[in-house]
This record gives C-alpha cells, sequence and structure tokens, in this order.
C-alpha cells in the first residue's frame, strides 16, 4: 500500500484506492502513519482524535475506530500492543513523509553537491500541496504541519543556494517571485530573490526588490530588515558586478560534546567493561553508513548500584571508549535524583539539553511531550551519546529518550526496572569491587611499589573501605602524604571505632565512606574544613565561587584556594568551570559535620550572607533588565557584599539562565526552613525575568511559593507584593474573577502596612480586571482611584502606568476620545521617564484605540512602534499580544495577507510560551476567512473589550449554554514598580 499526506490526503492499494472516511477514522489512521511504526499508548491516541474533550467511553470507541481501520486495510495492518496500545505495521518507505525525510538525510550525507542537489530535488518532488489536506484534525494543524512546513523550507532553501553556486540564478527569479509573493514575511526567502537577481545581472530589479521588503517590513509593520537583508543590500550598492561563488558548505550537524573528562586511572570493572562492551556488537562505526543513517535501534543501559560504587565514573569511561562510534552529539546531564534537593524535572531536563543543541528560548516548547518531540527531532539521524547521571526514575528518564541510532547511558541507585520494562533497557548492577580489583585501586592511588611493600596493610586498608572505589580514592588520596599504609590503617581503624554509632549497619556503604571522609576531613586546613561545613548548610545542588564566598564570608580568591584544597581531597566536584558540587554522601557528610560542630551563631549568619548575595544579585541583574522599576520592597536588607555587575541585558539574561536551578532551590528551601523574607523577596525581584523567560506553569508555581513564604514570614508586605502577582499571572489568564479576588487581597495587605503606592498598584491592576470583564465603569472608577493615590505621593510613573489602565476602561466603553487623550498623556511621561517597558505597553493601547476609531495608519505605525520596542528587549509574550492587535487592524485596512501572517506570526510565539491562548486563535484563522477571523478575534484582544453572553442565556436545546471564556486577557495587567504582570511561559 501507498499512503501519501504530503499534499492531498490519498491511500492506493494494489488494486486502487482506498477510501478512508474523513473525521475521525481519518485522523487515527494519520496518528498512525506519522507515528513510524512505533507502539502509540491509547491515551495518546485519545488525545489526538479528540483534543478538545474525550468521550465518555474512550478506550471502546478507539477500538471501534481500529476495528474499522482494520477493515480497510486488512487485519494484518495494525497490530495490538499488550499493555501499551497500538502500533501500524507498516515499512516507512510506503508513506511519503518518510521518503521525503529519507532522501533528506542521504542529501545531508551525500558525497558531493550534484549528489545533494538531485537528492533535494527527489524529496521536494513528493510534495504534492499542504501537508494533511483532507485531514480535519487540529492535532494535525498545530503540531505536524509547521513542522513539516519547516523541514520543506529548509530543504527548498539549501536546493536554492546550491542552484544559486551553480550559476543557475536566472532561472530561479521566476520560483522566487512567487515564494516571495506566497510568504511575504520569510526574509529568507526575499535574501535568495535578491541575490539571484543581483548574479543575472540585474542589479536595479534586485534594488527594487529590497525596497519592496523594506517597505512591507518598515511601513506596514513598523521593523527594518534583517541584518543579513541590510547587508546584501549594501553590498548590491556597492558592487555591480555578479560573482559566482563555490557552492556553500553542507550545514554541521556535529557537536555539542559535553562529556566530562574521563579518569585517566581508572582501573578494574573488566568484566562490567566486557558486558557494557557486548550490548554493542557489530554496531557500525562512525564511518559506517547503516550507523550514519541512525537506522539502527536506540541503545539504552542502565547502570545501578549503592552509593560510592562508582556508577558514574564507569558510565563516563565507558562512554568515552565508545565516543567514537557517537561522533555527532555527545550529552551529560546530572538529573540530582538523590541530591539534597529536587530531582531535576524531565521538562527542565529536557530543556537544558535542548539548549545545548542550540535550540533557542524564543523556539523552546512549553509543553514537555512537545519538547520531547523536539528533542527527537533535533537527534534524528545523528548518533548520539547521552549520559543521565543520577536518574531517580523511569519517569524522569523517560522524555529525553531519542528516536533511533544513539546510545544512552543512565546511572542511578534504583534498579530502573520500568526502563528495562517498557522501554528495552539492558541493566547492569555494579557491586562493591573483587579484592584484587580493589587493591589495584588502591595501587593506582598510593602507587603499585608501595601495595606490593605492604600486603598485608593493604589488604587490610581495601577492608576497612569496604572495597567502595569513592572511598579508596579519598583514603588513597591522604595515604600519599603518610609515611606507610600501616600508619593509615591504624588511623583509618581508630576512625571507624569512633564512629560505630553513626553508621545504618552493615549493609550500608555510608558506614565505612564516613570514616574515609571524616578521616580526610580532619587532614583539612581549618579555612577549607570551614567552608566544607558550610556546604553542608547549602540548600542548592550546585554553587559558584562568589556564593560559597558569601557563604563562608571569604574573600572570592580564599575561597576558591579552599575550593581547589576540597577538588584535590576529592571532596567537591568540579564538573563545570566556576560551579562545584557535592557527591549526595558526601553533602550528607557535611551537613553532618555542620550540624555537629557550627553553632547557630555560625550557621545562621552564613546562610543569611547567601540568602542576602542571592538577592542583591537577582537585583543587580533585574536592574539591567528594567532599570525604572522601584525596588521598594528589598527594604530593609542592604548588600552584606560585593555582588555581580552586568554590562547589558543579554548578560543579566545569561546569569539568570545560568543561576535559575539554583535560584529556584533557594527559594524552595527558604520558604520551608525559616527564610521566608528572603524567599519572597528573591521570587519578587525575578519577575522580570520569569515574565520573559519561564513558562506559566513553572512561574505560577514559583509564585505561589514565594506567597506561601511570605506568609510563613507573617509578612504582610511579602503578601500584597507577591497575591497582586498572581493576581496578575491569572489576569493574564483571562480569570479574571479569580483574578479580583487576589488584587482585593493584596489591596487590604497594602492598606494595612499602610503603603499608598501599594494600594495605588492593586486598585489599578483591580480595575482592569473589571475592564476585561466588560465592565468598564468599575474599571474607570479603580482606575480613577489609582490614579490619585499615585498623584498624592507623587509617583510619576504610578500616574503614567493608571492613565493607560483608565484609557482602556474608556475604549471599552466606547469613548475613543478620552482614551487616546488618556493614553497619549500617558505617552508624554513614559517619554519623560525612558521607560522601555510600559511606554511600548501603552502604545500598544494607544494602537487600539486609533484601530477602535478607523484611524488605520495611525494604529499600525504605533502598534508597529510596540512590536518593535517588545522585540528590543525580548518581550517574546507582548510581542505575541500586539501581532494579534495588529492582524485586526491590518485586515481592517485592507492586507489580508499581512494580517494572516501576523496572526500565525503570533500562533507561533504563543506555543513556544504555553500559552493556551494559541490554540484558540488557530482554530479560528484555519476555518475561517479573514474578515470573519477578524471578528471572531475581537473576544481576544479586539476594540470594543469583551463582555460575554448575557448569564442565563439559552442554547438551541432550551439549556444555558455555557459561556465561552475569551482566554487572550483583553487588556495587560498594569504593572507597578514591584510586581510582576502576567507570567509568560
Amino acid at each position: 500500500m501507498d499512503f501519501r499526506v504530503l499534499g492531498p490526503w490519498e491511500v492506493t492499494a494494489p488494486d486502487g484506492p482506498v477510501v478512508v472516511p474523513a473525521g475521525h477514522l481519518r485522523v487515527l489512521l494519520a496518528a498512525f502513519l506519522v507515528s513510524g511504526g512505533r507502539p502509540m499508548r491509547i491515551d495518546a491516541l485519545a488525545e489526538r482524535l479528540w483534543t478538545e474533550q474525550l468521550p465518555a467511553d474512550a478506550r471502546g470507541t478507539l477500538a471501534t475506530y481500529v476495528s474499522r481501520l482494520r477493515r480497510l486495510l486488512g487485519n494484518d495492518r495494525i497490530l495490538t500492543c499488550s499493555g501499551i496500545g497500538y502500533r501500524i505495521d507498516l515499512p516507512t518507505a510506503a508513506v511519503d513523509l518518510f521518503r521525503f525525510r529519507d532522501a533528506l538525510d542521504r542529501a545531508r550525507k551525500a558525497a558531493s553537491v550534484d549528489e545533494e542537489l538531485a537528492l533535494l530535488r527527489e524529496a521536494l518532488g513528493l510534495w504534492r500541496g499542504q501537508p494533511f489536506t483532507g485531514v480535519d484534525s487540529t492535532w494535525i494543524d498545530r503540531d505536524v504541519v509547521p513542522k513539516l512546513t519547516e523541514e520543506w523550507f529548509t530543504a527548498t532553501e539549501r536546493r536554492v543556494d546550491l542552484e544559486l553556486a551553480q550559476g543557475r540564478s536566472g532561472a530561479l527569479v521566476a520560483e522566487l517571485w512567487d515564494l516571495t509573493n506566497t510568504y511575504p514575511l520569510r526574509e529568507s526567502l526575499w535574501f535568495r530573490l535578491i541575490t539571484a537577481l543581483h548574479r543575472s545581472g540585474r542589479r536595479a530589479d534586485a534594488l527594487a526588490a529590497y525596497q519592496r521588503v523594506r517597505t512591507l517590513l518598515g511601513d506596514e509593520l513598523g521593523i527594518d530588515p534583517g541584518d543579513e537583508l541590510q547587508r546584501l543590500h549594501h553590498a548590491v550598492l556597492v558592487d555591480g558586478t555578479v560573482s559566482q561563488p563555490s557552492p556553500p558548505k553542507r550545514e554541521a550537524r556535529t557537536g555539542p560534546h559535553q562529556l566530562p573528562h574521563d579518569n585517566a586511572r581508572f582501573t578494574g570493572r573488566e568484566s562490567d567493561l566486557e558486558a557494557l562492551d557486548a550490548l554493542l556488537p557489530g554496531r557500525s562505526t562512525a564511518d559506517s553508513p547503516d550507523s550514519a543513517q541512525g537506522s539502527a535501534p536506540t541503545v539504552i543501559v542502565a547502570i545501578d548500584g549503592a552509593a560510592g560504587t562508582g556508577k558514574t565514573t564507569l558510565a563516563l569511561h565507558w562512554a568515552h571508549r565508545v565516543r567514537d562510534r557517537f561522533p555527532d552529539v555527545q550529552l551529560y546531564l546530572n538529573l540530582r535524583g538523590f541530591s539534597s534537593g529536587e530531582p531535576v524535572k524531565a521538562a527542565a531536563a529536557l530543556e537544558s539539553v535542548l539548549r545545548a543543541l542550540g535550540v533557542s528560548n524564543e523556539h523552546m516548547p512549553a509543553e514537555i511531550d512537545e519538547r520531547a518531540a523536539m528533542l527527537r527531532s533535533s537527534l534524528a539521524g545523528r548518533r548520539a551519546l547521552i549520559v543521565l547521571d543520577n536518574a531517580r526514575d523511569a519517569q524522569q528518564v523517560r522524555p529525553l529518550l531519542p528516536g533511533s541510532g544513539s546510545l544512552v547511558v543512565v546511572t542511578s541507585r534504583n534498579q530502573l526496572r520500568p526502563l528495562s520494562i517498557r522501554d528495552g533497557a539492558h541493566r547492569v548492577t555494579l557491586h562493591r569491587l573483587g579484592h584484587d580489583e580493589a587493591l589495584s585501586l588502591l595501587g593506582v592511588g598510593v602507587g603499585a611499589d608501595r601495595v606490593r611493600a605492604e600486603p598485608e596493610a593493604s589488604a587490610r586498608l581495601v577492608d576497612l573501605c569496604d572495597r567502595l572505589p569513592l572511598a579508596l580514592a579519598i583514603v588513597a588520596e591522604r595515604a600519599q602524604r603518610a609515611d606507610s599504609l600501616a600508619e593509615v590503617v591504624h588511623a583509618l581503624a581508630d576512625e571507624v571505632a569512633r564512629l560505630d554509632n553513626f553508621g545504618a549497619g552493615a549493609d550500608d556503604p555510608y558506614t565505612d565512606l564516613r570514616a574515609a571522609l571524616s578521616w580526610s576531613y580532619h587532614t583539612l586546613d581549618p579555612g577549607a574544613a570551614a567552608v566544607f561545613r558550610k556546604l553542608g548548610l547549602y540548600p542548592a545542588n550546585d554553587i559558584t565561587v562568589e556564593a560559597v564566598a558569601a557563604l563562608a564570608d571569604l574573600p572570592v580568591a580564599r575561597a576558591k584556594l579552599a575550593l581547589d584544597q576540597l577538588v584535590a581531597a576529592h571532596m567537591v566536584e568540579q564538573r563545570r568551570p566556576e560551579r562545584y558540587e557535592l557527591h549526595d554522601l558526601i553533602r550528607l557528610y557535611a551537613t553532618d559535620e555542620a550540624r555537629r560542630n557550627e553553632s547557630l551563631a555560625e550557621s545562621e549568619p552564613a546562610l543569611n550572607r547567601v540568602f542576602d548575595w542571592y538577592l542583591h544579585a537577582v537585583v543587580s541583574a533585574d536592574t539591567v533588565l528594567m532599570p525604572h522599576r522601584r525596588r521598594a520592597f528589598v527594604e530593609p536588607y542592604q548588600a552584606m557584599r560585593p555582588v555581580p555587575e552586568f554590562a547589558d541585558h543579554d548578560a543579566a539574561m545569561r546569569w539568570f539562565e545560568q543561576e535559575y536551578e539554583c535560584l529556584r532551590s533557594v527559594v524552595t528551601w527558604g520558604a520551608t526552613h525559616g527564610w521566608g523574607a528572603y524567599a519572597w523577596r528573591i521570587a519578587i525581584a525575578m519577575t522580570s525575568f520569569l515574565e520573559r523567560r519561564i513558562p506559566w506553569p513553572e512561574g505560577l508555581e514559583f509564585l505561589e511559593i514565594a506567597c506561601r513564604a511570605a506568609r510563613s514570614a507573617s509578612d504582610r508586605a511579602g503578601e500584597a507584593y507577591t497575591l497582586n502577582s498572581l493576581g496578575c499571572f491569572h489576569l493574564d489568564q483571562a480569570e479574571w474573577a479569580t483574578a479580583q479576588h487576589y488584587f482585593r487581597l493584596a489591596h487590604a495587605c497594602f492598606r494595612d502596612v499602610g503603603d499608598r503606592r501599594g494600594q495605588g498598584m492593586a486598585l489599578g491592576n483591580l480595575g482592569m480586571a473589571h475592564t476585561s470583564m466588560g465592565d468598564p465603569e468599575n474599571g474607570i472608577r479603580y482606575g480613577t482611584e489609582a490614579l490619585e493615590r499615585c498623584r498624592e505621593v507623587g509617583y510619576k510613573r504610578g500616574i503614567a502606568l493608571n492613565l493607560d489602565s483608565v484609557g482602556m476602561a474608556h475604549c471599552v466603553a466606547g469613548d475613543l476620545e478620552r482614551a487616546m487623550e488618556c493614553h497619549q498623556q500617558a505617552s508624554v511621561l513614559f517619554t519623560e521617564l525612558g521607560d522601555p517597558d510600559e511606554g511600548p505597553r501603552n502604545d500598544h493601547n494607544l494602537g487600539r484605540a486609533y484601530a477602535a476609531s478607523g484611524r488605520y495608519a495611525s494604529a499600525i505605525r504605533v502598534l508597529g512602534k510596540a512590536l518593535h520596542a517588545f522585540r528590543r528587549i525580548g518581550n517574546r509574550r507582548w510581542e505575541a499580544i500586539v501581532y494579534v492587535d495588529l492582524a485586526k487592524t491590518l485586515n481592517a485596512a485592507g492586507h489580508p495577507g499581512l494580517a494572516r501572517g501576523c496572526w500565525e506570526s503570533a500562533v507561533v510565539v504563543m506555543k513556544q510560551l504555553g500559552d493556551p491562548r494559541a490554540q484558540d486563535i488557530e482554530e479560528i484563522i484555519e476555518t475561517a476567512p479573514p474578515e470573519v477571523a477578524a471578528a471572531a478575534l475581537d473576544v481576544f484582544s479586539g476594540q470594543p473589550f469583551p463582555v460575554g453572553p448575557a448569564a442565563g442565556r439559552t442554547g438551541t436545546a432550551g439549556k444555558p449554554s455555557r459561556p465561552r471564556k475569551p482566554r487572550l486577557a483583553a487588556v495587560p495587567a498594569t504593572e507597578d514598580d514591584y510586581q510582576v504582570r502576567a507570567f509568560p511561559a
């Protein structure tokens, strides 16, 4: 059978076409085809068939559809996978989608440009139009078609590049004109058109094409062409000759290579290494065509064993041993499954891996399934080696597994049996070293001659370390400075006896490791020992030298020296530059030592210093992101130590991204361990970063933790700030009644502490919640009251913010002149303040007021200005919101093509940010012509603001219909000095 989905839907059997009825049956078959023959879980299939609401008996209904599909295709085509679901038994070559991807894979590996070009033409020749035409499915339109279209763009542009390099510029011009007319907002196509015109000797036409795209982007959208187009324009201006460069190089697809260093003195574990090697018998080497195609199944190896048995060391050693078989990608990630803090969540792990693979924030999916799919797509056709260290369970690992052609090595104290049963992982269990292997490892550390010279002492030393590699490494380091091994045995035996009461039993590897640690700890100089104890107090997994300096109250240089000594003694690991972490058991020992040897008078100031350092470091970074924000919430805390300073916006964002996991751990731990006053302040100081980079679900969780922290500290001001921010979160989710509840609670808290500015902030937000619900009268009332509060205290920025808020309420009420007057007054104040965040928001609202009054040229100009500003400061969420309004305005002004492009851009950004409103917008623009879509999208961001159906309205069945709740807030939340506007994803 042949299945064609790259265009109108076609299924053909040897005896003729097969008619698959449109609707759920066709969607089900599409789900099987896209799976490529992999087993599909029942719940996953149900989600694809019923994206809105599952039927009462989804499993039974699905089984009925499978039976019908079997009757159409043959009973042997759809197989039941016991305990999982179903899969289609079909060679991938029977589906044009996989023939397309196979041709692209072969093109990437082609030995010559001519061969690559032929394969690209073969691949693109399979396309007959819009993919999956005739399949009515939200899932297909949302998750499948956009990715396929991007693959087509990539292949088409690569083919054009190769043909340009071969001198076929003239023949490409007509095709490129068609493409730019069809996709006018894709600058890469204009780049190639201008290049083709230039190389064909049509310099004037090339310049005219540039002016056309410049007009399109500038006059209509308020943005300039990108840097590449501008450089090309300059080249055409200064150089009228036509050059024919050599064929472009194929894209390099190797990297990253993250494996930590191998242990150069690794010894032993020969039988374990042989067992691991046996898992890769006959696998092709790097230059084998079969391996290059990535067609072999992914091998998953789970190395389990007790703490201290050397799981990570073995995993890394073997990974280095076989890495030449997987030259394209080598990834390492510590999942912190048994660390003192929370394990790394699968979503965060996927984000880290995707970043390493070059996925930018703008293209990072929000949902875990989408991230997992992107990881599989990113690694498709690449020979990848992934080491996942210290996993808690199979659920943490499973989303990180690539599709095929790779090797995944997992280490864990758990046996990960579900990973073996369900995913085919090969389990290798590590035990304590054999006696001879342990002696060899000791000899590596202290010298083989010394071991041979003192056989009895060496054997006793091995027994005292219980043949644990970690304990042997620690003791060997100390033994290098002893006169004899017998002396080491005597000292360690005394230490074991001293700590007998602290062990957990003969089967606990920590019993003897504790003795080794204690013995090594007592050899540290006092400064390093003090730093080690302080690290036992620290609530996160890894730490920078600057934070260590704050924790230990040392200059940075002295803290670095102490850390170097701890690294040399194997008591601290340095897996990344300038970042340090403790093995889980060593951290436990450090915590015990801190509790036994550090008084409250020592430990509390240490924690106070590190919390203070993080607070003021966050404030320093946030000041760069939002320089005009007032930060009275930091009071009464003053920085105890110097904190990092950041040169620009990008540097501040990089620091936040590097420290985010630590900051989350610090805030979470502080909220429940008596440091709530610092925890909520750190969270509120992070709101600019959270808004721009963190998915909504994580943002909500972070704020709720901050609110609990404020309550645990009995801090009403902290409650006020966090409640206000929670209100803004729900306002942006269009949960307006919930938002009003939080704003009222915040206002009461601000009133209790006598904070007039805070009251103005909460009242202004409360007014906008009313405006969003279609109640502009109360919106104006609360907004005007907030305006008065700000004028009373001379708060200029608050005046501007609330003028913006009141202007929006007037717009909803239909008083457009008053609305524009308010926004224009606010614009003057924001210009005087030089506020890069709130000025664009006011411009956005002014543009909407212009559009509502029919002044489309002014609206497009102001909305374009706001769009450019949000893009400049990296606020992707508000960029999407402005795109929606710009699309409506362009459509009303008679530019439906440009309007659709803007709506599609909004959907792309919203999907990347996990915004649930993306699906609603997508459904409207896919199922309605532009003018109808524009009217339907009034419920999202149009003028006037949505009011919603009347209560008790009767539907066609005679029952009260459920009002459709608009999911895109009609107005933004007023962001005052301290609060976060609703969290982006």
